[in-house]
């Protein structure tokens, strides 16, 4: 991996909102080459509802904790200059100890807002930019997810220098 380049992420919660804790995090760079990919066991939950992000807490018993590759996770993310995602807040990446102050990051979902709802998914980002996400939530993994969002991102991004250009 070249330094300070830019890096995709995706992260899967387990909810509710005051326990969250990460339960999955992939990392690749913008040519669909993995760099981090893991399930982890919880803490503090020990139930969700994964009919939200399709992991099962059965499959995360065996697993490691996060803080077991907190040093690989921050080494990864100390060598982008960018991060890109989708709807997914930092707070919980710093929580766990991932320093990313001086990341520059950029959330696909502010640009795609449209009503500021629930309709605002990376299910519809997809859809709009021509990206096929599967449909059934367990089927899809972590890297299946930041493919989306690297495939979403590059449309984006083509899109906007061609409208500059105009």
């Amino acid at each position: 991996m070249n330094d300070k380049q830019t890096l995709i992420y995706w992260v899967d919660l387990t909810g509710p909102a005051p326990l969250d804790e990460i339960v999955r995090l992939t990392i690749m760079d913008t040519n669909d080459n993995v760099l981090f990919n893991h399930i982890f066991s919880t803490k503090l939950v020990d139930w969700w509802y994964s009919d939200l992000n399709g992991i099962k807490p059965e499959e995360t018993f065996n697993q490691q904790q996060f803080e077991n590759y907190k040093n690989k996770i921050q080494s990864i993310f100390n060598r982008a200059s960018r991060l890109i995602t989708f709807d997914s807040s930092t707070f919980f990446l710093e929580k766990q100890g991932i320093n990313l102050s001086k990341k520059k990051i950029d959330d696909l979902a502010d640009p795609f807002r449209v009503l500021g709802d629930a309709n605002d998914t990376i299910d519809n980002l997809c859809t709009y930019y021509g990206y096929d996400l599967p449909t059934n939530i367990y089927n899809r993994t972590g890297v299946e997810y930041t493919k989306a969002i690297n495939y979403c991102w590059h449309v984006m991004e083509s899109n906007r220098k061609a409208h500059e250009n105009k």
